[in-house]
């Protein structure tokens, strides 16, 4: 079989025919990803052979030691691991790749290869079809599995409650300098005094929402993770950060900061109701499709985020245009919907 790669250089045809279960004569590898993926190395493979793909993805945890110590620290190999083994195949009505191998210590992950569907870019962000597409799939993900039994059992997937969650925090004092000396001069004054007022309050926020029903969100719902095929459809990848939690967490993410300003405040109204009115059809009650509740759990979630910027800069490598350029999008577009939401009113800062 050959010794489990830590690193894409350690990949080889031997490995490859012994876990793909096939003959693999050669292989080309293909980096990919460089600089935006946080926690990985990621390659397509391509592959000669008998009975075996023409190529596959190829996915291992970053050989940065930083990198290394924090994915540690979220468990985000663990989960994705756990997620493709024990969750995907209970998975119905939301596409994700298919895993053709995982395994842990070492974490190797081999899914099938997409192309030609394309991923969306978080940066340039959607179009109008393709917003509507990501909020359909957030619907069918968390109606589908709202407030689950099964998620009971799946107690290796954290929920708000989880030490990592609630230290945003503690996190702030840490980044805030850094984070103003890059961003104070072109973010709105009053969502940058909300933030430094909530940050304190973070974990007492969160713990209202511990009694809430719960559903599976993806955790990094955005459109560098979001692949589409030319007949309009959608397929999810990157489960790291899965996790147990209200179902609005993701949809915050999508439209706090994917969605360029001026497109968020055209579309935000349709896509709120689109996605009550879909999560109505997989049965979650009205209280909890409510599109008022939505908004305001929305409107609360998006200064979390725009707080959690704070911890965030901490890891950002300046260097790297295409992430610093991310991190730029993520920013102005969670504190300008922050500012239009009102949303430290709503919490009385």
């Amino acid at each position: 079989m050959g010794e489990t790669p830590r690193v894409m250089s350690e990949v080889t045809a031997e490995w490859l025919s012994s876990v793909l279960e096939c003959r693999v004569a050669s292989i080309r590898l293909e980096i990919i990803g460089a600089g935006e993926g946080f926690m990985g190395q990621l390659a397509r493979v391509h592959l000669t052979g008998s009975g075996c793909p023409s190529s596959v993805i190829v996915k291992m945890p970053t050989a940065d030691p930083g990198g290394q110590m924090i994915g540690q620290m979220m468990r985000v190999w663990e989960r994705e691991h756990r997620f493709y083994t024990e969750v995907a195949p209970h998975m119905h009505g939301v596409r994700i790749a298919e895993c053709l191998y995982s395994r842990t210590d070492p974490y190797v992950l081999i899914l099938e290869d997409l192309h030609p569907r394309r991923p969306g870019d978080q940066v340039a962000g959607p179009t109008a079809d393709q917003a509507r597409t990501a909020i359909d799939t957030a619907a069918d993900l968390h109606g589908s599995w709202f407030d689950h039994p099964e998620l009971k059992t799946l107690d290796w997937m954290p929920d708000i409650s989880d030490p990592m969650s609630l230290s945003v925090g503690a996190m702030f004092d840490m980044g805030w300098p850094t984070f103003l000396a890059r961003y104070e001069d072109s973010l709105p004054e009053r969502v940058l005094r909300w933030c430094e007022g909530f940050a304190p309050r973070v974990t007492d926020w969160m713990t209202k929402y511990l009694p809430w029903p719960c559903t599976l969100i993806h955790g990094d719902f955005r459109l560098d993770n979001m692949f589409f095929d030319a007949d309009g459809s959608m397929t999810l990848i990157d489960w790291q950060l899965s996790m147990r939690a209200p179902s609005t967490t993701d949809l915050v993410y999508f439209l706090g900061t994917n969605l360029p300003t001026a497109m968020r405040r055209e579309m935000q109204t349709e896509l709120i109701d689109r996605y009550a009115k879909r999560l109505r059809t997989h049965g979650v009650p009205d209280e909890w499709s409510d599109v008022e509740r939505i908004t305001i759990g929305y409107a609360e979630g998006v200064l979390f985020y725009c707080t959690s910027f704070a911890a965030s800069i901490l890891t950002l490598d300046t260097a790297n245009e295409r992430g610093a350029a991310l991190m730029d999008s993520l920013v102005r577009r969670a504190f300008s919907a922050a500012d239009d939401l009102n949303a430290g009113a709503g919490l009385g800062l």
